[in-house]
């Protein structure tokens, strides 16, 4: 046993014991290092695992608290089908955990007969620094090497995170996907940006889930319309984006991200916040987790935007509770996300090669959107955030103009634009817009055009 692990211990002892009372703040980790003769950072380890056991939550400013079982909304009840799904996945948590030298009841041969067949890349020394037999499938949560570099990153960000807490995905839209099987049902009602992600419009329409749009500013959601929609609708979710929207670039800030968390907790609705632009340096806005340090926020994100959309890894970060009842879930539909792909990312970080290309495109980024908001500025036209960040701005054109019928004109002169009637939950209410790719738009020939039909509309 460890040092971090005979912290543990001790305190869950106190806990179970009573030494310690639900609510009550723990030791500070400086006292608490004092105290077991051990550095602060054996101590941020063994809260680290509390947390994640559930024993204990992070108050952001504050310190660590004992938490009241009584009162955690933990235990999401769980459908009979569903309990009757993960009653049969023993057989695959046992294959997965390979915690057994004699394996006889696996349902794969072992690495030996599959060496031969990687490519030396894959079967030498690189795999070697990773945990486990490379050609297994794994843990449901995902790669720990890279899980463990994932918890860092957020709470070097102040958020409170462990490895246990994360759970891989094949991308944002995975995560998405598993959010709304495990713990949507047709009929149920959430809510959603307007303008917002329409790919998560079409998962919602599959599922038969009824979503409702709140209005989208250039400080985050309308607070007010969100209020009212959670008032009148109970939804159980509500899912957002807090920085670089897609497709409008905004991105919360502090006043607005504390409303939708007070809101969120006053009307029992869960926030899913998914940033896959976490990674770019100096962003504005501020993430959702980081105030609510995860007790009723499910945070995702993703590398599939920032290296390619090619590269299926993402991943999402929630209460204890949650992340077990999402890998269960993962574990039955995928069985895992990849493994290769994890620890090629995670290489890539660990040798700052992924940090150095971050910094690389988002200089390029800045660059370009300021040269996107000078031209349309010069063409007359405004944006919905000029501020905004990421991959994408929103273009507002004028009320007399036809998207539909621009982009049909745009696409017969070699030129693919994006409608904006496609990220609109209710497309009538909409005004005609483009959503604008400004790692795409530096081409003289996009800008000619539409300076062509704004002068087509006036006259």
């Amino acid at each position: 046993m460890n040092k971090a692990d005979k912290i543990v211990d001790s305190i869950t002892s106190d806990i179970h014991t009573g030494a310690i009372l639900p609510k009550q703040k723990l030791p500070s980790i400086r006292k608490t290092a004092e105290d077991f003769k051990v550095s602060k950072n054996t101590v941020i380890d063994a809260y680290d695992k509390l947390t994640a056991q559930g024993l204990v939550h992070a108050v952001h400013g504050s310190g660590f608290y004992v938490s009241d079982l009584t009162d955690m909304d933990l235990q999401v009840t769980q459908p009979q089908h569903i309990l009757e799904a993960f009653d049969r996945i023993s057989l695959l948590n046992a294959q997965l955990n390979q915690e057994m030298h004699v394996r006889v009841g696996d349902g794969r041969p072992p690495l030996s007969w599959m060496q031969d067949a990687l490519p030396e890349k894959l079967s030498g020394n690189f795999l070697r620094r990773f945990e486990g037999d490379q050609t297994a499938y794994g843990s449901a949560n995902g790669n720990m090497s890279l899980r463990e570099v994932i918890a860092k990153k957020y709470r070097i960000n102040g958020m409170q995170t462990a490895a246990e807490q994360v759970v891989t995905t094949f991308g944002a839209n995975h995560a998405l996907d598993l959010i709304i099987r495990r713990f949507l049902e047709p009929g149920d009602t959430v809510l959603v940006d307007e303008p917002g992600y329409y790919p998560l419009f079409a998962k919602l329409k599959l599922s038969k889930i009824n979503f409702i749009g709140v209005p989208r500013t250039p400080q985050g959601p309308d607070t007010h319309k969100l209020r009212l929609l959670a008032k009148q609708y109970r939804p159980k979710f509500f899912f957002t984006q807090s920085r670089y929207q897609n497709p409008t670039g905004s991105s919360m800030d502090l006043p607005t991200a504390h409303s939708v968390l007070q809101i969120g907790t006053m009307y029992g609705m869960r926030i899913v916040d998914n940033d896959p632009f976490f990674d770019l340096p100096d962003q504005t806005g501020v993430p959702l987790a980081l105030l609510d340090q995860f007790e009723n926020v499910i945070a995702i994100s993703s590398y599939s935007k920032l290296l390619s959309a090619s590269f299926r890894v993402g991943y999402l970060i929630a209460s204890p509770q949650i992340t077990k009842e999402i890998a269960e879930l993962k574990l039955i539909t995928t069985i895992n996300s990849s493994r290769f792909t994890e620890m090629l990312t995670c290489e890539m970080i660990t040798n700052r090669r992924y940090q150095r290309h971050l910094k690389k495109i988002s200089a390029q980024l800045a660059e370009l959107r300021a040269n996107f908001n000078k031209h349309i500025e010069k063409i007359g036209l405004e944006v919905l955030d000029p501020n905004g960040g990421g991959f994408y701005s929103f273009l507002m054109l004028p009320a007399n103009m036809d998207e539909t019928q621009i982009a049909r004109r745009a696409l017969s002169k070699g030129i693919f634009l994006a409608p904006g009637k496609f990220f609109f939950v209710d497309e009538k209410s909409r005004v005609p817009a483009f959503r604008i790719n400004i790692t795409r738009a530096d081409n003289m020939r996009f800008y000619q055009f539409l300076k062509n039909e704004v002068a087509s509309s006036i006259s």
